[in-house]
């Protein structure tokens, strides 16, 4: 096998590895270590794809950069940071699903056909939906904070984006698997 089809391989194992980490974290604001250490992952796998493509490598590092902001201290001792935290947290979402798209745009020669090509335009299509849904309902929710259907709605939007990213995922590890059966 060439190296750059091992460093591709490599690369989508890691993304995928990573977002699925990140999609079975439980809860969005929950910020902790080892969700810095999925998006360090990811930015491993984006490094590796950085010759073929720019887009994940500069989503990884946005990503990366918002993790460490609301990892910090400076977020739970309240103040500017501490507010803007929600909005923080659903930008880095955001900037994950940015990720998800421009790895999925490297994947593609890997497999170059109609079938994965169907999957990964809905794949993104819904998990883009999901996403701006849970956007909504979140925004919705820290003008009325204290509903408690609404909080079990961003918690149930949350989850079914986490589990939209799990599809994203399976498309990584068949790349994986394309270009290891390759060489």
């Amino acid at each position: 096998m060439k190296k750059s089809s091992n460093r591709k391989a490599a690369a989508f194992l890691l993304l995928g590895v990573g977002v699925a980490g990140r999609a079975f974290l439980s809860m969005p604001d929950s910020v902790s270590t080892l969700e810095l250490s999925l998006t360090a992952l990811l930015l491993v796998g984006a490094l590796l794809l950085s010759r073929q493509l720019l887009r994940p490598l500069v989503a990884a590092v946005i990503a990366l950069g918002l993790e460490l902001v609301l990892c910090g201290d400076w977020v739970h001792q309240g103040g500017l940071l501490a507010a803007a935290s929600p909005f923080l947290r659903l930008a880095d979402l955001w900037v994950l699903l940015g990720l998800v798209s421009g790895a999925l745009d490297a994947a593609r020669p890997a497999l170059d056909d109609l079938r994965y090509t169907r999957s990964t335009h809905n794949m993104l299509l819904t998990s883009t939906a999901l996403l701006a849904l849970h956007t909504m309902l979140r925004l919705i929710n820290m003008a009325v904070p204290h509903n408690t259907l609404l909080n079990q709605f961003v918690s149930i939007s949350f989850v079914i984006f986490s589990v939209s990213l799990l599809w994203f995922t399976i498309l990584m590890i068949r790349a994986y698997n394309t270009l290891r059966r390759a060489g």
